[in-house]
């Protein structure tokens, strides 16, 4: 068992697990970081699992990286330091939250075999769930874009413990990473593009949601798709915050199955 910090292609990295355990890389959303993970660590997951949470470029404890701004970039950027991280023939799955689901759709697609499957978290499928994120393409500004996004979590951590962590969070990142991921997320999120690419996996994966914070027209989406899902209660949006045994339990759950089968 091992907990500890690593540096590795400019991202900062927690790592908790079995160093010989499967290794599960976990991604926070906008403009989160690792530290979202962080009560998954206690859990029995980080007995079975080698978990290694990233902080995105620009995000967290990760400084910005130059040519690193659109999910795509992003996902290639997370390819590179899987390969050099990772030791070969090890297995690797992939949990993404909202926006980070998405970059790993596409880390999943440049990495193919090498990637076992993916558990996502509310990650974004149609248009609205760039909800918070999108706002980004409403600014010509990106520190204008960070005080704005800021001040409109603060109001909401007013009455909630989860919005506030996810305010100190949001602090640290950097105005340029969010306001180009987020500007990208609007952009990529027209159309069906983000939920056909998530459907058209060749990894199993596994969509775990709430339908208290679920935009109407994902669920519908969800309905219809058939894509494999499992629904949590008691919790919004960051079930790994609200309900970490139950998040821990799902994604061990799902992982056995996929490294297993």
């Amino acid at each position: 068992m091992t907990n500890s910090i690593d540096i590795v292609d400019g991202a900062f990295l927690r790592t908790v697990g079995p160093i010989d355990a499967p290794t599960l890389i976990l991604l926070a959303g906008f403009p989160d970081n690792g530290y979202l993970f962080e009560p998954l660590f206690s859990c029995e997951l980080a007995k079975r699992y080698h978990l290694v949470t990233v902080d995105l470029w620009g995000f967290g404890a990760s400084p910005r990286r130059d040519g690193v701004n659109t999910a795509a970039q992003h996902a290639h950027a997370l390819s590179e330091l899987i390969e050099n991280y990772i030791p070969k023939g090890r297995a690797v799955g992939l949990v993404g939250h909202s926006i980070a689901a998405t970059i790993c759709v596409k880390t999943a697609a440049i990495l193919g075999d090498k990637i076992s499957g993916l558990f996502s978290i509310e990650g974004n499928l149609t248009p609205d769930d760039a909800f918070f994120t999108g706002k980004a393409a409403n600014y010509d500004d990106p520190h204008e874009f960070k005080r704005e996004f800021l001040k409109q979590v603060w109001e909401r951590g007013q009455s909630s413990d989860t919005y506030r962590r996810y305010y100190a969070g949001a602090v640290v990142a950097n105005a340029m990473a969010m306001w180009r991921l987020g500007c990208d997320a609007k952009r990529i999120s027209v159309g069906n593009e983000l939920g056909q690419s998530y459907k058209d996996m060749a990894q199993p994966s596994l969509y775990y949601w709430s339908k208290e914070s679920t935009p109407k027209a994902t669920r519908k989406w969800i309905e219809r798709s058939g894509i494999n899902n499992q629904i949590y209660t008691g919790a919004g949006h960051w079930p790994s915050l609200d309900k970490p045994k139950e998040t821990a339990n799902a994604i061990a759950a799902f992982f056995d199955k996929v490294f297993t089968g």
